[in-house]
């Protein structure tokens, strides 16, 4: 991720030319989550989350204190058991296992839509930002900070889409291995 970044750094730093001359490419970068964290509201929002999940390990910790129960009887009441029961009480556990990770599995995909619900409109108001500032700055690219997530691209920047420039070679190339 870095790695790429770095290598493809110096390529954007080089000055992109153009029949009027030659101009440099502004790079600009953006901490998102430094954005968000300075976006008023979102203690608040940290807060819900944080409600919802203790709410939720209330229920994961009764569900594992029963199961603990469950299971230090079976190992306690083992000998005692003929073979059916013992089968009967291990499956028993498993199936309660089984429920508290789905129960955990359904917590953690409850506690990821609440998120995206209460967090996504902060996004996409970042977002908008984050395009106007870049535009009105004269920025061409503009990358999230300590990623090689792109947030902004000029799309005036013709000279910088290699699209057309790619398909070309591509098809040159393919054009000589069908030949050879």
């Amino acid at each position: 991720m870095r790695r790429a970044f770095l290598l493809l750094l110096p390529l954007l730093l080089f000055f992109a030319g153009n029949s009027y001359g030659v101009r440099l490419t502004k790079i600009g970068v953006v901490d998102v989550e430094a954005v968000f964290n300075a976006y008023p509201g979102t203690a608040d929002i940290r807060q819900k989350l944080k409600e919802e999940r203790d709410k939720y390990q209330i229920e994961i910790d009764k569900k594992k204190e029963e199961l603990a129960k469950m299971g230090n009887d079976y190992q306690a009441n083992y000998s005692r058991f003929n073979e059916e029961e013992r089968q009967r009480r291990q499956a028993e556990v498993e199936y309660k296992k089984e429920l508290l990770n789905e129960f955990i599995e359904e917590t953690n995909k409850k506690l990821n839509a609440l998120k995206e619900e209460l967090t996504k409109p902060i996004y996409l108001k970042i977002q908008e930002v984050i395009k106007r500032v870049s535009a009105e700055k004269g920025f061409s690219l503009v990358f999230r900070k300590g990623s090689d997530s792109l947030l902004y691209f000029n799309n005036s920047e013709a000279d910088l889409d290699l699209t057309k420039d790619i398909v070309s070679r591509i098809s040159k190339e393919l054009s000589i291995e069908q030949r050879n």
